[in-house]
């Protein structure tokens, strides 16, 4: 979910230089549609009015409530935009998320920049590139500069902030996520993750959530990196998903005719992670409610894209089942992303 929230924020970079001191910016009613062509991002912005005030400085932009419009244009890690007579230009960073994406839609942000605090409303926003496809709708968020004389607001935010969505989803090849009421709570020490009616859309069919609470170690570095993400996470993580249901019917496992297992039977699933080795609890009903447990290692690998999670033990009711327990998770788990070989889980990032 972290990762959601993240993409949807990149764009804010653009608003001035990563080099100039922040004292105040504020942009109203920011809307922004671009869409990259043979390696140029192009685009038209809008806004109803701009304020920014560097050191006493103070420049301001409107148009008596009409719209202030113009143009956008990303090449070869220059940033430009044009609005009537005023051309803004700056160089982007090599990892500065806009170099990537392929196309972005705004609508209706408030951008707030101080000495002491950023935050922001976006009421819809959805931004991407050809593999991932990521939209929010109220997207919300206070963070804390710290100090730092960064405009980057992912940086600052990845650092001290609380972002809140009411629906974001992300879409790329191999899975479809939407997650509704999210909090995403930063700090330096630690990233957290609260969110309710998560649905997984994946071959034809839909599985909800209704709760998901998950904290990691805050293992970005300065941008949102997805390996820094998982590395923190290796390092110590805690998920709790509650109530599980399926939108259409699904397999059922048949255990010598005495007992059926669905989606339904699995009441909770509670995985903690602390040095790469895992410990999942969890309660499903066979004949009766039973509890789950298993453990074992985690590996990612980077150049594959590959988390490879090996299963060492597993018990049901304190009784070794471990063929048991990877029939449940096949049955389940497996999709386009997620494969089981044998007593080792493969999922594909």
């Amino acid at each position: 979910m972290t990762k959601i929230f993240v993409q949807v924020l990149c764009f804010f970079s653009l608003a001035t230089s990563s080099y100039a001191k922040r004292e105040i910016i504020k942009i109203s009613d920011l809307n922004i549609t671009t869409n990259k062509e043979n390696g140029t991002t192009l685009g038209k912005i809008s806004a109803s009015e701009l304020n920014v005030d560097f050191g006493g400085n103070e420049f301001q932009a409107e148009d008596n409530g009409k719209l202030l419009k113009g143009s956008v244009e990303i090449k070869d890690q220059q940033f430009s935009a044009k609005v009537s007579f005023v051309t803004y230009k700056t160089s982007l960073a090599l990892d500065n998320p806009l170099i990537t994406l392929d196309h972005l839609f705004l609508k209706d942000a408030l951008i707030n920049f101080d000495k002491e605090e950023m935050f922001f409303d976006v009421p819809y926003i959805k931004t991407g590139n050809e593999d991932t496809t990521v939209s929010s709708k109220n997207l919300k968020g206070s963070c804390d500069p710290k100090g730092d004389t960064s405009t980057d607001i992912d940086i600052v935010c990845l650092k001290n902030g609380v972002l809140e969505s009411e629906q974001a989803q992300l879409i790329n090849q191999s899975m479809n996520i939407l997650t509704n009421n999210t909090t995403a709570l930063i700090s330096p020490e630690t990233i957290a993750i609260d969110a309710s009616k998560i649905i997984f859309t994946s071959n034809g069919g839909k599985t909800q959530v209704e709760k998901l609470k998950a904290d990691c170690t805050n293992g970005v570095k300065t941008r949102f990196d997805i390996n820094d993400f998982i590395e923190g996470c290796l390092q110590q993580a805690h998920i709790f998903l509650d109530e599980f249901s399926e939108f259409n019917e699904v397999p059922k496992i048949n255990l010598n005719n005495k007992g059926l297992v669905d989606l339904e039977d699995i009441k909770f699933v509670k995985v903690d992670i602390r040095n790469k080795y895992f410990d999942i609890r969890s309660r499903i009903k066979i004949f009766f409610h039973l509890n789950l447990k298993v453990n074992g290692q985690v590996v990612h690998d980077e150049e594959k894209h590959i988390l490879k999670i090996s299963v060492a033990k597993a018990t049901i009711a304190g009784v070794p089942a471990k063929t048991m327990t990877l029939m449940i998770l096949k049955l389940f788990l497996e999709e386009d992303s997620i494969k089981i070989e044998g007593d080792t889980i493969y999922i594909a990032l």
